[in-house]
């Protein structure tokens, strides 16, 4: 062959290369167009399933719900538990483009160290939305005046990339599109393995999803968008006040670790938090958390307990035991009303511990968590005293209130797998205020049950029942007085009520 014709060769090679990862970026960026626009093609599948060529069942129950497998491979930091000495990249399927070449390794300082990309876009999409039913003599439709309320049909819409640059590097984004705006849910690198055993020493670092606090991740719920209880004890006590504790996304650094593959353990340094339009106070938001898994498969997928206890017929199933603690200091700048209209910011520092536990005995699940949260100077101060010439010439601010408020949060949940596609379950969700003021609380029932159209199409129903005990703080200032503890009921101050307020149907897609 002559150079001429050679080298027509290698242009040609490399304008077919060109022209098929155009071919396929095309196809994915017409994908996403089509999938947005019609539901009932929903079948593709999302990124890891593709990266690995297997169903969303394997690692999910009813995602976003994870099964003991993805929970593996959730804490393992999106990587394949390993069999037999086996790296992550063993069990990747999909096509790769090389950053540089292997042999830079050996030149490292001198060169850049090399990596790998996929080679398609590493895309997915999820879309929410539901509809409510109110029920017609509730507080909630006094409070809204509709009985269906269409609560979006895509809303919101959440795109993520995730994926690894190598067996020890690997990425989680999410962006999400709702009607309030968008927002980067998540957006952090994890640097896997560092020193020591595997999985002893792993590094998140950018905007985590959520502290991590417990052994498993923030959606294990069947019947309610988190597992962890979207109480805000701040808020409750303060309407100016949102904080809620273990919910992101939140930016900062995260330790984490499996030790003895049945001992998790995590420790964090987040950003503080403040009111919007009030300077974000020096960071110093702080956790740690320790557990332990007996029985099942271990946490990391490996070691003598495995996923050689996986039962193939049903993948969720597994008779365990979990246990985990936690603490968390934080603090959050609010206003307190003593300067109003104008704002004048308080600083609430917040202390909290909590237990969570686990059990699974085959295909039934029985989840519970505790918290007791303690709130400094979170509350309103009395407002402003309005110029009154000449008794009173001059306006005089009002005074904060230095008082500690104290929060009981306790959640439980039990749950049936009945066919891999049918997952009935019934929570409750409980939260006790207690202070010099008195004590108020509410308990909510959540009945409902999930069911998965297809792999990647899952709606549940739930229906809410609400007891609540007298007022928190922040009422009657909060026209919404227990909405901040996920709440609609609203009794009469003094007294308490019980109430059915709705019925929700919430359906979600993946691709």
């Amino acid at each position: 062959m002559t150079s001429k014709a050679r080298l027509i060769e290698l242009v040609g090679t490399k304008l077919s290369r060109s022209q098929r990862w155009l071919n396929r970026a095309l196809i994915v960026v017409a994908c996403l167009i089509v999938q947005l626009v019609q539901v009932k093609s929903a079948l593709a599948v999302p990124s890891f399933a593709r990266k690995y060529n297997t169903s969303c069942q394997t690692c999910h129950t009813a995602f976003p719900v994870l099964n003991p497998f993805g929970e593996a491979f959730r804490r393992n930091g999106f990587r394949f538990p390993s069999v037999k000495g086996s790296e992550d990249s063993d069990a990747a399927k999909e096509e790769t483009l090389p950053l540089g070449q292997e042999e830079y390794e050996k030149t490292f300082p001198n060169s850049v160290w090399p990596d790998r990309i996929s080679e398609t876009a590493p895309l997915s999409l999820l879309v929410g939305g539901g509809v409510n039913y109110v029920m017609p003599n509730s507080d909630l439709h006094s409070t809204t005046g509709n009985t269906f309320a269409w609560n979006g049909v895509a809303n919101p819409v959440s795109i993520f990339a995730a994926g690894s640059f190598s067996d020890r590097l690997t990425y989680y984004i999410k962006v999400a599109a709702s009607t309030t705006g968008v927002n980067i849910g998540a957006a952090y690198l994890a640097w896997n393995d560092l020193i020591g055993p595997r999985h002893l020493i792993n590094i998140y670092l950018g905007r985590l999803t959520a502290p991590q606090l417990t052994s498993y991740g923030v959606n294990a719920s069947y019947v309610a968008d988190k597992a962890m209880p979207a109480v805000s004890v701040a808020g409750l006590f303060n309407s100016n006040n949102s904080f809620i504790l273990g919910r992101g996304p939140s930016d900062g650094a995260e330790l984490s670790g499996i030790a003895a593959h049945r001992i998790s353990y995590s420790a964090g340094w987040l950003a503080s938090t403040a009111q919007t339009g009030l300077t974000v106070p020096t960071s110093e938001d702080a956790y740690v958390h320790v557990g332990a898994k007996f029985g099942g498969m271990s946490l990391d997928g490996e070691g003598a307990h495995g996923m050689e206890t996986v039962n193939a017929k049903k993948p969720w199933a597994e008779t365990s035991f979990t246990l985990d603690t936690f603490g968390y200091h934080g603090v959050t700048v609010a206003d307190n009303f003593t300067n109003s209209p104008n704002v004048t910011a308080q600083r609430s520092a917040v202390d909290a511990v909590g237990h969570a536990a686990r059990l699974n005995i085959e295909s039934l699940v029985l989840s519970g968590m505790f918290q007791y949260q303690v709130h400094h100077r979170p509350y309103l101060g009395t407002g402003p005293i309005a110029a009154n010439p000449p008794v009173q010439p001059n306006a005089l601010p009002g005074a904060p209130d230095n008082r500690k408020g104290h929060g009981y949060i306790g959640s439980a949940e039990l749950a049936y797998v009945v066919f891999p596609w049918l997952i009935p379950a019934v929570r409750a969700e409980y939260t006790l205020l207690g202070s010099d003021w008195g004590k108020g609380s509410l308990l909510r029932i959540l009945p409902g049950a999930t069911v998965l159209l297809r792999p990647n199409i899952r709606i549940y129903v739930v229906g809410d029942i609400e007891h609540a005990y007298k007022l928190p703080p922040a009422a009657p200032s909060n026209a919404s007085w227990w909405t901040l503890a996920g709440g609609s009921i609203l009794p009469q101050p003094g007294s308490s009520k019980t109430e059915v307020e709705q019925i929700s149907a919430v359906v979600s897609w993946a691709l």
